[in-house]
């Protein structure tokens, strides 16, 4: 615990509103106790990272003892008043009301909000801190952006929408909710009552995929669709400030599936008449970890047909919707699964049943007809993958990128486990990949000198950032390994490509951030890759290492990296005026 700070003065108006100026021992006097669904406690403010740093001139918190109503809230690190004192956080002790929006300062990072009574609002948008409403929300739309944010909400949730990109969002119970969106993975949480597989009831916090695409709720020039027909918001902050709604309350067909046992019943006869159902009696695409599969079955001599999407990549959640040809009823089924596959404990019930849990499976069926039907042409060969296709690349064609310079033997074993067990299946969000043409390092510099130093090879992270060799030396093996973070910061990570393989055994991805770099795995949301185990026993037995299991252990291997490359790192960089973090000055 660091030494008790000062408070430079008594009060501070903050957006209209009179707060009382706090330091962090009063703070944790407050929230130290607040804790997640798994009675883990939430905050450390004496925890000195990003979140609550202690190398900031005059850090405080602003703290509301009585319920507050405000016009718009965007929380800041200081005011035009005050610009030398550095907020932490805003801490509510009542309710908080705001009439139009409350938004955090920036993605990567922003004071933390903490309400102890109800939230009120038209708008939320958070990011960059860890949140916590404590007596339930309201509000049209609730947004969470990039992993540097996370939300918890106790309570009850009344809410439109709820959209998350990247961003962990937590929450005790839906009361009436209409519509939620994971911009990729399911990244939403919700505390529910599930039948365990011995027919018991029990409360588990579960990740619940979405159960809309954007257009069947949101105004549609809110929405930008991407090449792969992939929906993302934008261009909502204006009128989220005007605290006006992106909603288009108009689409209520869609968003409460008023249809959908007409669309389900339509889809099962357009594809029991596909070709490939014949020959294979089911249709089948593996899509990025997802199965999407149509399959007609028998089943206590009845005739059933289903439609399923299967979500791997460590959530292991299977929708399922069952159309029972002589009883014409349709079944709803989430499943959670175990490591072998099978439900661990379930969601299930008819199409009519009331509650937004199950409109995922409904989503899910939609989605997967649409993938299943898809012509050849619309589809991504790249991402496609069927049974029999083998989507990796050889040895040779990922040698190309190596030009003249002979790959580390240690490379092309871990090329060798990769071929077997699959990318990113072995150490988290980690893969082998071919980057041929250099356009990601050309975006730090366009001199030929600085980017023909560098050889990408390898994926780091699930944002985007990648693995290079440093060209320092004309044998690889004496080349260090680099990260070019995909939002800023390019670090030196391993001395080699064993260093870097050892690394890779804590499984979890790395975390770049402007000024450093770090693997960090948090043991309450970690969860195991597929094939962990089996590439402990590889790197054992063809290197003797013994796997890493704390994330001290990784500081170690670049702080080795560090000692040995990072000034002359430095230098290089700086000879191309690309700027470096402060730790590395």
């Amino acid at each position: 615990m660091s030494k008790e700070e000062k408070v430079p003065f008594e009060t501070i108006v903050f957006s209209g509103v009179t707060f009382k100026v706090i330091n962090r021992l009063s703070a944790h006097e407050i929230i130290g106790n607040l804790t997640d669904f798994k009675s883990q406690k939430i905050y450390d403010v004496f925890e000195d990272t990003w979140r609550f740093p202690d190398y900031e001139e005059n850090p405080v918190f602003l703290l509301a003892e009585d319920d507050v109503d405000m016009d718009s809230f965007e929380m800041d690190f200081s005011t035009e008043e005050h610009s030398d004192i550095f907020i932490l956080g805003f801490i509510f002790k009542g309710n908080l009301n705001v009439a139009k929006f409350i938004s955090s300062f920036d993605t990567d990072n922003s004071p933390a909000l903490i309400v102890l009574g109800k939230t009120t609002t038209v708008n939320i948008t958070l990011f960059g801190n860890v949140h916590y409403l404590g007596s339930g929300l309201q509000c049209d739309t609730l947004i969470g952006e990039y992993n540097h944010g996370e939300l918890f909400v106790k309570g009850d949730l009344i809410a439109w929408l709820i959209y998350s990109d990247d961003m962990l969002l937590h929450f005790e119970r839906f009361t009436d909710v209409q519509a939620i969106v994971s911009a990729n993975r399911p990244d939403i949480l919700i505390c529910s009552n599930v039948t365990d597989t011995d027919g018991s009831v029990i409360t588990v916090e579960n990740y619940l995929p979405s159960t809309h695409k954007l257009s069947d709720i949101v105004d549609d020039s809110f929405i930008e669709i991407s090449f792969d027909k992939t929906e993302t918001l934008s261009n909502y902050e204006d009128v989220f400030r005007d605290g006006l709604s992106i909603l288009d309350y108009n689409k209520t067909e869609k968003y409460t599936y008023t249809n959908f046992r007409s669309q389900f019943i339509h889809m099962v006869e357009v594809l029991s008449e596909i070709e490939e159902l014949k020959t294979n009696e089911k249709i089948v695409r593996h899509i990025s970890g997802t199965t999407n599969l149509f399959v007609p079955f028998d089943y206590e001599g009845k005739k059933y047909s289903q439609i399923s999407e299967e979500i791997s990549n460590g959530f292991n959640i299977r929708m399922r919707a069952l159309w029972c040809h002589e009883d014409q009823e349709i079944m709803l089924i989430v499943e959670y699964l175990d490591e072998d596959g099978d439900p661990k404990y379930q969601w299930i019930n008819d199409e009519n049943a009331p509650g937004i849990e199950l409109f995922c499976v409904k989503h899910a069926a939609l989605k997967t007809f649409e993938i299943l039907t898809a012509e050849e042409d619309d589809v991504d060969e790249e991402e496609m993958e069927y049974e029999d296709y083998d989507s990796s690349f050889s040895l040779e064609d990922f040698a190309v990128q190596f030009g003249h310079y002979t790959m580390p033997e240690d490379l092309v074993k871990l090329y060798n486990f990769q071929q077997q067990y699959g990318s990113e299946t072995y150490s988290e969000c980690f893969g082998l990949l071919i980057v041929g043409d250099k356009t990601g390092i050309k975006t730090w510099s366009e001199e030929e000198e600085f980017y023909n130093s560098f050889i990408e090879f390898a994926g780091a992270n699930g944002s985007g950032s990648s693995y290079a060799y440093w060209l320092v030396d004309t044998d690889l093996n004496n080349c260090p390994i680099v990260v070019f973070g995909d939002e800023g910061g390019i670090h030196v990570v391993a001395e080699n490509t064993r260093k870097l393989i050892h690394l890779l055994t804590l499984d979890t991805e790395i975390s770049v951030d402007f000024d450093y770099c770090y693997f960090y795995k948090d043991d309450e949301y970690y969860e195991e890759n597929e094939n962990k185990e089996e590439f402990h026993e590889w790197v054992k037995s063809e290197f003797n290492l013994n796997a890493l299991e704390s994330n001290e252990e990784t500081e170690v291997i670049i702080n080795e990296a560090k000692e040995k490359y990072k000034a002359k790192l430095n230098d290089f960089l700086t000879k191309f005026d690309i700027e470096i973090g402060e730790e590395e000055e």
